[in-house]
């Protein structure tokens, strides 16, 4: 079986309660059931999305590209000083004829979508340079596989258990590659995956996708989830949904635990970024309510800890009482000073 045909296997649910509880709940257990965030349908609604889609294209610092592929002895396949989707699906049309023509996709893709900054890009001339013959087949591959099997074409370029096929190309990168081998079909089953889109898909409930490291199996879910939603919605394009996605996310950072109840909390001025724990949280709550017993009488000061903890609580899931033995500071921030640093 290819790997978009496994099935991702839960464990049985009970849930009491309305009906609204019941759906939230099972969205976020089951990625499949994920509901199309009300945001995208305004987003959808703004403007024509699919012109300006098809109509995107980026600055690229084209000497850099001709003189950089000739140092490693590659031909320059580079479109021009401007690269524009139009001329990414034309390319993606016949990536999946010839190892060459994979690799001057590659190329093309990773121009439009570095624009002039380059950053990494010799990195990654020189390591498709270096086992030339091999990556181009794979690539090749990788680009006919694209149109029918996202989980396969992913798999090749990102394997479960490895890091990354070609170095210095990650899933924010090659997917963008998976997605123009399409050809422009507006169908297409291999969207561009990234931490903007990670981040809005946790948002609306996909709350076991990881930030950045995806697997296979995640790359299909994904990819149905967004063909769904086109339907939902009403548009012509997956790749439109996909836009919306990259337009709606959320910062960097927003669905800490300590800065999580409220989309609102992150449009405001005064929003910042902080390490605080869940512990740290049920340790604040504590003392707000110790401070509130203590000022029975001060109407502000009741106000101020109400709507504090109120918030807090939010923030917990209601769950503000239980509190994890050792305040080990590699437990209470390891994973943000990861994901930070």
């Amino acid at each position: 079986m290819s790997v978009s045909g496994q099935r991702l296997r839960r464990g049985p649910t009970r849930i009491r309660g309305n009906r609204t509880l019941r759906r939230r709940v099972q969205s976020i257990m089951n990625p499949s059931q994920l509901a199309l965030p009300d945001d995208l349908t305004d987003w959808l609604a703004e403007g024509d999305r699919t012109a300006e889609l098809l109509s995107d294209s980026v600055l690229v610092d084209q000497q850099w590209w001709i003189d950089t592929l000739a140092e490693f002895e590659m031909p320059n396949t580079l479109h021009g000083s401007r690269i524009g989707r139009q001329e990414l699906f034309a390319l993606g049309a016949v990536a999946g004829e010839s190892p060459e023509d994979a690799i001057a996709l590659l190329w093309n893709v990773v121009a439009f979508c570095l624009g002039r900054q380059n950053s990494d890009g010799k990195k990654r001339i020189a390591a498709v340079a270096a086992d030339r013959k091999r990556l181009g087949r794979l690539l090749q591959e990788a680009a006919l596989a694209s149109r029918d099997d996202p989980g396969a074409a992913y798999a090749m370029l990102r394997p479960d258990k490895g890091g990354n096929t070609i170095d210095r190309l990650g899933p924010g990168g090659f997917t963008w590659f998976l997605y123009f081998a399409g050809a422009g079909d507006p169908k297409h089953p291999s969207p561009v995956l990234e931490a903007k889109v990670g981040r809005s898909l946790r948002r609306a409930g996909w709350k076991g996708l990881r930030d950045g490291v995806w697997t296979a199996a995640d790359y299909v879910a994904y990819s149905r989830i967004v063909d769904r939603w086109r339907t939902e919605a009403g548009v012509d394009r997956n790749d439109v949904i996909v836009r919306g996605l990259f337009a709606i996310s959320p910062p960097t950072g927003w669905d800490h635990p300590w800065q999580a109840w409220e989309r609102q909390t992150w449009e405001k001025a005064n929003w910042v970024r902080g390490p605080l724990s869940t512990d740290d949280l049920r340790v604040v709550h504590r003392w707000l309510c110790t401070l509130s017993a203590l000022a029975p009488r001060s109407a502000e000061a009741q106000h101020e800890f109400r709507d504090l903890g109120r918030k807090i609580s939010q923030a917990l899931n209601g769950e503000v009482s239980e509190i994890n033995n050792g305040f080990d500071e590699d437990h209470v921030y390891g994973s943000y000073l990861g994901r930070r640093f």
